[in-house]
């Protein structure tokens, strides 16, 4: 019985645990037709749907150029303005999940073999750092209360 009362402090802890921490990652495909069109799903196989996307012309990555959302099946479409040539920003943030797509455009069109996944940048769980900070202070908290009220008896 004082195993189980001594374990409640990490059981508590572990439930303070966010929803993020234990969330799945986002995976982006694309495909060029007329148009650069993406489609983002889960690891879960869950469409990112209404998931927001904001994109940036290599001129100016303070003020998107275009902002918008996925559909129901987690797909948006839009072509690069072919004047501003460069490596454009795309994003695709839902519920602190998040994938930034370089897509290289020319005077040409798009280097669509040449698109691919930002990894100096990881929107994927935003708010992560907090996470183990926020169970590991539920843990604390709640294994002193328990130990004071033992004490007590």
């Amino acid at each position: 019985m004082k195993k189980f009362i001594l374990s409640l402090p990490f059981l508590f802890g572990v439930m303070g645990i966010s929803s993020e921490t234990l969330a799945h990652t986002m995976q982006t495909n694309y495909l060029f037709s007329d148009k650069l069109e993406f489609q983002t799903v889960y690891s879960t196989d869950e469409v990112a749907k209404n998931a927001d996307v904001i994109i940036f012309a290599p001129n100016d990555t303070e003020k998107p150029w275009l902002e918008s959302t996925t559909d129901e099946q987690g797909r948006f479409a839009f072509l690069p303005d072919t004047s501003i040539p460069g490596d454009w920003e795309v994003q695709i943030i839902d519920e602190g999940h998040g994938e930034i797509l370089i897509v290289p455009v020319t005077e040409k069109g798009v280097e669509v073999d040449k698109i691919s996944h930002d990894s100096q940048q990881d929107l994927h769980y935003s708010s992560f750092p907090l996470a183990p900070i926020q169970s590991l202070l539920i843990t604390a908290g709640v294994g002193a209360l328990w130990f004071s009220f033992l004490r007590k008896k």
